[in-house]
């Protein structure tokens, strides 16, 4: 197999992972404590489009976003990292938390009211995105498929 297209796997593992993590908790949170706006629509209409569409494109979004990931990943390791560990490419993860860090400082100003679950989410990003997506470009690099 291509070397682009083991990468394309490896983002969509990742991909398939954050995205089924994230539509689950979303879906959990919309059923026990929906935000007003939507439970008022939900009373006047039915929301299963709205909802089906949504996690149809997020869970899509993550998918990409988790390819496009796997090849920064592929670009940054080192060329004579071939195990598997902890940061194959610490550059990389650095980029990660970064942009993490850039993001989580708004996401808590205007998710204020649930913090914990987007500290949640937050931790599930950095360990799918910052450390198995790395690790899954290796693996998929060193296997015979």
């Amino acid at each position: 197999m291509e070397e682009p297209l083991r990468t394309v796997i490896a983002g969509m593992i990742g991909g398939a992972l954050m995205g089924m993590i994230f539509v689950t908790h979303l879906a959990l949170l919309l059923v026990y404590n929906p935000p007003k706006a939507l439970a008022e629509r939900a009373i006047e209409s039915s929301v299963s489009n709205l909802i089906t569409i949504s996690a149809l494109v997020t869970f899509l979004g993550w998918n990409l976003l988790a390819i496009v990931m796997a090849f920064a990943a592929q670009a940054t390791r080192s060329s004579e990292s071939t195990q598997i560990s902890i940061a194959p490419s610490p550059v990389y993860l650095f980029v990660v938390l970064f942009v993490v860090l850039f993001i989580s400082i708004p996401a808590f100003i205007f998710f204020r009211d649930r913090k914990q679950h987007l500290l949640g989410e937050i931790l599930v990003f950095i360990g799918i995105f910052g450390f198995l997506i790395p690790n899954l470009v290796v693996a998929i690099q060193r296997s015979q498929i």
